[in-house]
């Protein structure tokens, strides 16, 4: 288990991962159905994350932006970390079910193995497992009963054998022999996991080399592409609105909101394009009159953004747009204010048909 102690006179918990994976800290927090709050810092970068009834609903680190930093949490395979209990955020960025991750990163190791399945003649085992030797993940081929035994008995030995010597990079891969057959241990350290596998003697280079050229680097980003799937707010387009009119907040979200989009509201220009990094929104609705930086401006600047440059950009105008080849652009369409629910929702359907 994870060490954590109270905070004297508060509820916060504080720890340190040691041996263990991040995963295991998280599990216990994703089951309650609380608001959580998880803080670490891992040399100089820090996560901020915040779970709600088993799902992770925002994540911001110092260097990845918005669903990046949730996409990578896994990156902080040590470090110290706070938990404080009840604290909301003050917006939600990704909604990824940590149940449903956990199904999703079985399924992508589970094709990393199948993959190398075809590449060999005999019998092969594959075993992922925590420090205290509990399985991840398995792979056993039927009538491999003889490898099974081999690398249980390496798993149980591991001390004698160098476990410790794999955790601190002293070894690559510790191996026992029995007869015509093999059995390894390797470690991953960004998953904190040791990997076992077993086999035919005549196939341990390939095996080896399998799980240290290919296994390895893939299974570092399997956790990243099961947490982007298991994001729910992926499946919905986002729209970020920047309306510094608060009038108008309600019924744009609403409409949008109960056409099945996902809505965020910022107030002026400065902040709408710092949110463009943060939520990387499907579509952008721009109020005509900003604060701080004009509607033209925030047009132009994510127009020259190859990150941005394709996301399609409404703007409210309070009356038509007249053809003036003199006037800067503000929008790749505009809808004259006031307008209905039904009619903006429909604009932002073709546009988004149309990306």
């Amino acid at each position: 288990m994870v060490r954590i102690t109270q905070l004297k006179d508060r509820e916060d918990l504080v720890g340190r991962l040691g041996r263990e994976s991040l995963l295991e800290l998280i599990e216990p927090i994703a089951r309650r159905k609380t608001p959580i709050y998880l803080w670490i810092r891992f040399g100089g970068e820090e996560g901020h994350f915040y779970f709600r009834e088993g799902k992770l609903v925002c994540a911001r680190s110092r260097s990845l932006r918005g669903k990046e930093a949730a996409y990578h949490l896994l990156a902080f395979h040590s470090g110290i970390f706070r938990i404080v209990a009840g604290r909301e955020p003050e917006t939600e960025n990704v909604e990824i079910d940590w149940q449903q991750f956990k199904a999703q990163f079985r399924e992508e190791l589970q094709n990393l193995v199948l993959g190398f399945l075809h590449e060999l003649e005999g019998k092969f085992i594959f075993q992922l497992s925590d420090y205290k030797g509990r399985e991840i993940f398995h792979h056993t081929e039927r009538g491999a009963r003889a490898l099974a035994e081999i690398l249980e008995q390496l798993f149980s030995s591991g001390a004698e054998f160098g476990l410790k010597n794999l955790v601190r990079g002293l070894e690559p891969k510790i191996t026992e022999w029995k007869g015509e057959q093999f059995a390894s241990i390797f470690y991953l350290p960004e998953l904190r996991y040791f990997i076992g596998v077993a086999g035919d003697k005549a196939e341990q280079k390939k095996i080896s080399a399998w799980v240290l050229e290919k296994f390895m680097p893939a299974a570092r980003e399997a956790a990243a592409i099961a947490l982007r799937r298991s994001d729910h707010l992926t499946r919905r387009a986002g729209i970020l609105a920047v309306l510094p009119d608060p009038a108008l907040h309600q019924p744009v979200s609403n409409a949008l909101a109960a056409a099945g989009f996902k809505v965020w509201i910022c107030a002026d220009g400065f902040e709408g394009l710092v949110r463009v990094e943060d939520y990387r929104p499907d579509l952008i609705i721009l109020q005509s009159e900003l604060g701080r930086i004009s509607s033209a401006e925030v047009y132009a600047r994510l127009k020259r953004k190859e990150d941005s440059q394709l996301i399609p950009v409404v703007c409210l105008t309070p009356e038509p747009r007249r053809s003036d080849p003199e006037s800067a652009a503000s929008g790749d369409l505009y809808l004259e204010l006031p307008f209905s629910g039904r009619k903006l929702v429909k604009v932002v359907e073709n546009l988004l048909e149309l990306k």
